[in-house]
């Protein structure tokens, strides 16, 4: 039986990718088409104790733009929250950026990456 955090291995054809890509942009005409992490962001969320995945979760900001919150899940697919109190928690949502240069904490919690646009892709087929 699989356990939560056994995704699916399905083929996942660029057509496909394409078509939900494109069918995102038709709906959602704010002009945001995706956001950006870097690979020290990632990998700081994956080098927790006991990190099995990352989730990303909706969000608008102050200034109600799109974006995400990545967080990492552990092996029963529960997010890993920080256990320090609200204000210091807080104090952990930053910009991808700013972690890539940080080391990774027992507790991480990343956002709101890089906004597409502007840091965006050279045109393709997922962001045309």
């Amino acid at each position: 039986m699989p356990t939560p955090n056994d995704f699916s291995q399905e083929p996942f054809s660029l057509d496909q990718a394409s078509d939900w890509t494109r069918r995102y942009r038709e709906q959602h005409t704010d002009g945001v088409k995706g956001h950006c992490f870097s690979r020290a962001t990632l990998e700081a969320i994956l080098a927790q104790p006991g990190c099995t995945g990352v989730r990303a979760y909706y969000g608008r900001d102050a200034e109600n733009q799109r974006r995400l919150v990545l967080v990492g899940t552990d092996a029963q697919d529960n997010d890993m929250l920080p256990t320090a109190s609200l204000p210091q928690a807080t104090s952990l949502l930053t910009e991808s950026s700013a972690l890539a240069t940080t080391a990774a904490t027992d507790d991480t919690i990343i956002g709101p990456g890089k906004a597409c646009p502007p840091a965006c892709s050279m045109q393709n087929i997922l962001n045309s």
